[in-house]
């Protein structure tokens, strides 16, 4: 006689599964109406935007550097720095008194001689300390005599701006020099007036002083925070 193979039946389901499929979204759907039944209204605050200066927001220096050779307006003409030093001598050779640099505060700390930084015999140079002199361009060079330690912070990124890309290999990066961010006559930095922070609708008004105003006039989330203090206190 032959036998017909074995046919092997679909599983049954749980006990409970049934029930348990069909009850999840009826309780959710209880508990949402409830949720929504419970919960007050409350007035979103409109305030006015904040005001932020645009130059706040301008990528790039803070300041235009000079270039190389370095150039200034005199009467409204560029004009070299040698095209006036080399016409007639300094009445300060050491530089203690910029008579014809009025627009110049010196504000340096004990570097107060415009010598110092200035080539005496090439005022289009910079002079270092061992006598070689560089160009305006390599003002890092300068500054990383006295500033040693902000000037291995400028050169790992830590300190400064960068432009461009992150990325230290890449063409496109540009790292500013010293001179674009600090006045290298009075190189102390200006303060900043921080811009005004995020503004969020669903925290509402902010203030320290909560308890202060009534419950219907904060946000949910602040009434929250505000009932959940008082049940924290004893």
């Amino acid at each position: 006689m032959m036998q017909h193979p074995h046919t092997p039946s679909s599983p049954r389901p749980p006990a409970g599964a049934a029930w348990l499929g069909w009850s999840l979204p009826v309780g959710f759907a209880t508990l949402a109406v409830a949720m929504f039944a419970t919960s007050r209204s409350s007035d979103i605050p409109l305030t006015q935007s904040a005001k932020v200066n645009p130059e706040d927001l301008v990528v790039g220096p803070r300041r235009v550097a000079m270039s190389d050779p370095p150039t200034i307006l005199v009467n409204g003409q560029p004009q070299t720095c040698n095209g006036c030093h080399r016409i007639f001598d300094s009445a300060h050779p050491s530089g203690q008194q910029p008579n014809f640099h009025p627009t110049i505060q010196l504000s340096h700390g004990l570097n107060d001689r415009c010598v110092n930084c200035h080539d005496p015999r090439d005022r289009e140079r910079l002079a270092l300390r061992n006598g070689d002199t560089v160009s305006f361009a390599q003002t890092p060079q300068l500054c990383a005599q006295c500033h040693g330690t902000v000037f291995r912070d400028w050169e790992r990124g830590t300190h400064g701006k960068t432009l461009g890309s992150w990325m230290t290999a890449s063409a496109g990066q540009r790292r500013l020099n010293c001179n674009e961010c600090h006045d290298p006559h009075s190189p102390r930095y200006e303060p900043l007036a921080p811009l005004p922070a995020p503004h969020t609708l669903r925290m509402g008004e902010q203030t320290s002083q909560v308890h202060d105003i009534e419950a219907h006039d904060i946000s949910p989330l602040q009434r929250w925070l505000h009932g959940a203090d008082e049940r924290a206190t004893p």
